[in-house]
């Protein structure tokens, strides 16, 4: 789907003021006449908290307020430029219809996000772990860490950016189901090596749309193309929404993939349609030349029967999920010495992280299945995790001691994934403390060589 890259028009100046409506984890916003929207300023204090964000930091697209360490600040900052600028490439032919709005909130405690927002923006946040927003008091995209994985505080504001990177273009005017459609599709994107790759998709969501489908639970497509944000919140309140958020992002899924990619030029015009401000049930028969949209349903139907998650994503998250692993281990001071032990001491330890996918949150723990990878259409081997062998020698004293009491993670990559293998890199910071980042290299490094001893001299023989 190619959806210009817009400069930034919006100084810090007054906000009109914008009715604002909010659904946990996303924005719904006011459609109304576009107005210029203004900074939060949470220097304006109702009451009493202990957020202390210092000064304004800039990152390449955004203007930040943080709390959190300086390399965590500018590792989201870095996150979320990237993921602006693939919002940007694939909505390049939309121009926006309203400004910009680039401010984050970064807040290391839960109890402050939620504080600042209710006290200062008027905005209930309980139960997110994220979300953009706007009120008459400010509007910004906002998010802490306290408690988080990397991989699920980068989901959030992967489907958050989104959300506030849309608002600029179609100001409150995408249907429900697009906007939470398209907000996972770029939630489930992972990043390597400063390359973001989407259209992933993950075991979990794949059997769950499968399973809705079996059981008569999914949405008509009539009703999802129509269905108003008064209704899409109000399931979502009563807490019914894993099933649209689910059909939503696997719309999304066929209408960009499915055989070939064949729906994807009319998806395009479907959205440039919404954008025009075409009503959605109109835009969709216009752009893909039918109103039957019975048998487009069971076709869509029978493609998500058939799906598979993706190898290269179900192997990021995974990955990821080991690292977090790795890094708690290597913090105890635990050294491992393979996957398989890696694996045992998560499960001794009931280790697990929570991932927010698809109106949900999905908990991952180590398992028999903690290691396997999935085959699709790109992989015809199976694919694997494999270790590397970690290199000690040539390490001067304080390294080495370093290395005894907090020990460099297990380094691990994949073997015989398509189109890229993935591996695990390790930095330490000068706190001692490890940050990882998962590059794609042509070939996998080389394979550890198991330890081999020299043979020891025969012992001379004894007298009689």
């Amino acid at each position: 789907m190619r959806l210009a890259l817009g400069k930034f028009s919006t100084p810090l100046r007054a906000l009109a003021a914008l009715a604002m409506t909010c659904c946990l984890g996303s924005a719904a916003l006011a459609q109304q006449a576009p107005q210029r929207p203004r900074a939060p300023r949470p220097q304006q204090q109702q009451q009493r908290v202990n957020w202390e964000p210092g000064g304004e930091v800039r990152s390449k697209h955004y203007r930040i307020l943080s709390d959190l360490e300086p390399d965590d600040t500018k590792l989201y900052g870095g996150h979320l430029d990237l993921l602006y600028e693939e919002y940007s490439r694939r909505l390049a032919s939309l121009p926006p219809r309203a400004p910009e709005i680039p401010f984050v909130l970064m807040f290391a405690r839960e109890a402050d996000y939620l504080a600042i927002l209710r006290t200062r923006y008027g905005v209930n946040a309980t139960g997110s772990g994220g979300m953009f927003f706007i009120s008459p008091q400010g509007a910004a995209l906002a998010f802490f860490t306290e408690g988080l994985p990397r991989s699920r505080v980068f989901h959030v504001i992967q489907h958050e950016g989104f959300h506030q990177f849309a608002h600029s273009r179609f100001v409150g005017s995408l249907p429900p189901w697009l906007n939470e459609g398209l907000a996972e599709y770029f939630g489930e994107a992972i990043v390597v090596e400063g390359r973001v790759i989407i259209g992933q998709s993950s075991a979990g969501p794949v059997q769950r749309i499968k399973k809705a489908i079996e059981q008569s639970e999914t949405i008509d497509f009539l009703r999802m193309l129509t269905m108003t944000s008064d209704e899409w919140n109000a399931n979502v309140r009563a807490g019914n929404a894993g099933v649209q958020y689910m059909q939503a992002w696997s719309m999304v899924q066929y209408l960009s993939w499915a055989d070939k990619g064949r729906y994807q030029r009319a998806f395009e015009g479907y959205i440039q349609l919404i954008h025009a401000g075409t009503p959605s049930d109109r835009a969709f028969v216009q752009a893909f030349g039918t109103n039957d949209l019975k048998n487009f349903e069971e076709a869509w139907k029978t493609w998500a029967r058939n799906a598979v998650p993706s190898a290269l994503g179900t192997a990021a998250m995974k990955l990821t999920f080991l690292a977090e692993g790795l890094i708690q281990l290597s913090h105890d001071g635990v050294k491992v010495n393979d996957l398989e032990d890696l694996v045992s001491k998560l499960r001794d330890r009931n280790f697990r992280t929570e991932v927010s996918v698809h109106g949900r949150t999905e908990t991952m723990e180590a398992n028999e299945r903690t290691l396997e990878i999935p085959k699709d259409e790109l992989t015809p081997a199976q694919p694997v995790f494999d270790f590397v062998a970690q290199k000690s020698k040539g390490l001067g004293a304080v390294e080495k001691k370093r290395e005894e009491e907090h020990p460099t993670p297990l380094t691990i990559t994949t073997r015989g994934l398509e189109p890229r293998e993935l591996v695990l890199k390790w930095t330490r910071r000068k706190s001692g403390d490890f940050d990882y980042e998962i590059l794609s290299p042509n070939k996998a490094p080389a394979p550890a060589k198991p330890d081999r001893k020299r043979p020891e001299k025969d012992a001379p023989a004894k007298a009689p």
